[in-house]
């Protein structure tokens, strides 16, 4: 299933599942893109013969981040319930999942990355979490992540090398610039395309089972945090309206 602005590729002997997002410039994350994901998951997830999901972002960046204008009061409840469906579909996916990063991953698309079980990223890509720069912050990440990797990505909001994030353990593999299609498609092949499929599904269970719950109870927390105390601030709302508005934030502390 491929839609507006996602593409859905099966290798030919249906192992391998790619989905690319291609909203330009930067895939910029909205909830209609989270509906095509969460589709398109749930569509790959039911292929017998599929061994691996790849999860990629078109251009030269893996994606900017989630719709700033979406973050609103009036639209970030339905802007997390999509943004944390597609995080739930691919915690919870059936088989191995990669993340592929060129370019920037940030918020929203640092969110879909850390669902992923593998991600392999460009030597030049830039991953971070900038939310707390605009006074809110990303709950699928402050779920996703634990201790201090969590207090300097989501508390300090700042821009991440590959390398830094592979130290935080954000990332698995770095690889040369401009190299990732063709490292992606080797580790495909090397570790995923001579296997069973049904193998693989019940071994990704196993290592998957404690941890869907974990983060299940955490992002619900996180998320409650956000709409029930942070929107109903003044600052859970300024810096965003601050940046449509292309003005420096007038922080109340409050």
């Amino acid at each position: 299933m491929s839609g507006e602005h996602l593409r859905h590729h099966v290798s030919d002997d249906g192992a391998v599942h790619t989905l690319t997002m291609d909203r330009q410039p930067g895939n910029v994350i909205d909830i209609a893109l989270c509906r095509e994901l969460a589709a398109a998951l749930h569509e790959a997830a039911g292929e017998p013969d599929a061994k691996v999901l790849v999860l990629r972002g078109a251009g030269k960046h893996f994606c900017f981040g989630a719709s700033i204008e979406e973050h609103l009061p009036e639209t970030a409840p339905a802007m997390l319930q999509a943004v944390g469906t597609v995080v739930r579909g691919l915690i919870g996916f059936p088989y191995p999942t990669i993340a592929g990063i060129q370019g920037r991953c940030l918020g929203g698309g640092l969110d879909l990355a850390l669902s992923c079980g593998i991600v392999i990223a460009e030597e030049e890509a830039i991953l971070g979490a900038p939310e707390i720069r605009l006074g809110v912050f990303p709950p699928p990440v402050t779920a996703l992540l634990v201790g201090r990797a969590a207090e300097e990505v989501i508390l300090t909001g700042r821009d991440l090398t590959a390398s830094e994030a592979r130290d935080l353990g954000i990332v698995n593999r770095v690889v040369e610039t401009g190299t990732l299609d063709r490292s992606i498609d080797e580790y495909t092949t090397a570790h995923f395309a001579s296997r069973s499929a049904a193998s693989l599904r019940i071994a990704t269970r196993a290592v998957r089972s404690g941890r869907f719950a974990e983060v299940e109870q955490r992002l619900a927390t996180a998320e409650a945090l956000y709409v029930d105390e942070l929107l109903a601030l003044h600052d859970g709302s300024e810096g965003i309206r601050a940046f449509i508005e292309k003005r420096p934030p007038q922080w109340r502390n409050s």
